[in-house]
């Protein structure tokens, strides 16, 4: 019956994913027995399961017996997802930190040194942070789900449980884990290696340049945004690796975070400052352009087309998002 396998997906998927399989076989055989020893060889009946599944109580009650588990600072039944998002976030920020101290370094050679004890300590102090700021982010996601469950508990009822996943609700684990590798690592970089963003040349072998596109000390101004922006999109892909499915909240909640990234452009490209005012001055003192006006030409309505038109840029990415993910809605609005 569906309320069974309903019921008993209820259980595990509140249990590590390695015990899942064995549980599922356990609660299959447990729930016959019981069946079968109420109606004592007659016909079972939809009621009589249901009785059963009543007796047998709330599935998030079942699901912390099995682990045999009553409070930690993140509860079992996430942990496994814990680890598996602190790994990914602690290998973005070794790849952004990384890649920032190798172009670094290949620009100026002379401070290996001194680039190489900023990147020790860059590397150390953004595993902490990481450290820090996924662990909130579970144990805050932790707290408010069993606090739903305690809500509950006395009121609970057959009709609560969640509907079996279906294949279009389904959430490809590979989206949020590359979702959240990228966000990180493009935040890494715009916290610490803002100077990185520019066109990049060489005078000779020995000399490298990257000249600037933003105005870096405007551009740091809009970093607490951008943290809050980034942490919103963040919390969203961990949403989705935790459900493994799409639901109607999760959908909104996507929305907003894209919505948000799209307030967070205009509230930054609508001031011209955070561009690099003197990138075009920059650009005829170099070689870049053998000293050929039609290339600095070329150079400057380039560059004028790039600083005016980026949020149209962004716009039209964002608006391919918001669009894909309401077109997810109405695939899933009827199973959710």
């Amino acid at each position: 019956m569906e309320v069974v396998k309903r019921y008993i997906h209820a259980v595990t998927q509140k249990l590590p994913e390695q015990q899942r399989v064995d549980i599922e076989k356990e609660l299959h055989g447990l729930i016959e027995d019981m069946v079968e020893e109420r109606v004592q060889g007659g016909e079972i009946t939809q009621n009589d399961v249901e009785e059963v599944l009543l007796e047998l109580g709330n599935p998030s009650d079942l699901a912390d017996k099995y682990r045999g588990s009553k409070r930690y600072l993140i509860g079992p039944e996430l942990f496994p997802t814990y680890l598996f998002v602190l790994k990914i976030a602690l290998a973005a920020i070794a790849i952004a930190t990384t890649v920032a101290f190798v172009v670094e370094t290949l620009l100026d050679p002379a401070q290996i040194q001194s680039e190489l004890t900023s990147y020790i300590s860059s590397i150390i102090s953004g595993f902490f942070q990481g450290f820090a700021w996924v662990t909130i982010i579970f144990f805050l996601v932790d707290y408010k789900g069993i606090n739903k469950s305690k809500l509950g508990m006395d009121s609970w009822k057959l009709s609560d449980l969640p509907p079996l996943p279906n294949q279009q609700a389904r959430i490809k684990m590979s989206e949020p884990i590359v979702s959240i590798t990228f966000t990180i690592i493009l935040l890494v970089l715009l916290t610490f290696s803002i100077d990185l963003f520019g066109v990049s040349f060489t005078r000779d072998i020995s000399i490298r340049t990257i000249i600037p596109i933003f105005d870096g000390e405007v551009f740091h101004r809009f970093l607490p945004f951008i943290w809050i922006v980034f942490a919103i999109s963040i919390l969203s892909d961990i949403m989705k690796i935790i459900a493994g499915r799409w639901s109607i909240k999760l959908i909104a909640f996507d929305i907003v975070a894209i919505v948000l990234h799209f307030v967070l452009a205009v509230f930054m490209f609508a001031d011209s400052s955070i561009w690099n005012p003197h990138f075009m001055q920059q650009i005829a003192q170099t070689d870049l352009i053998l000293n050929d006006n039609d290339t600095l030409q070329t150079i400057q309505t380039v560059w004028s087309y790039a600083t005016q038109g980026i949020l149209s840029i962004i716009g039209v990415i964002l608006g391919i998002q918001l669009i894909t993910t309401i077109i997810k809605y109405f695939k899933i609005r009827d199973f959710s």
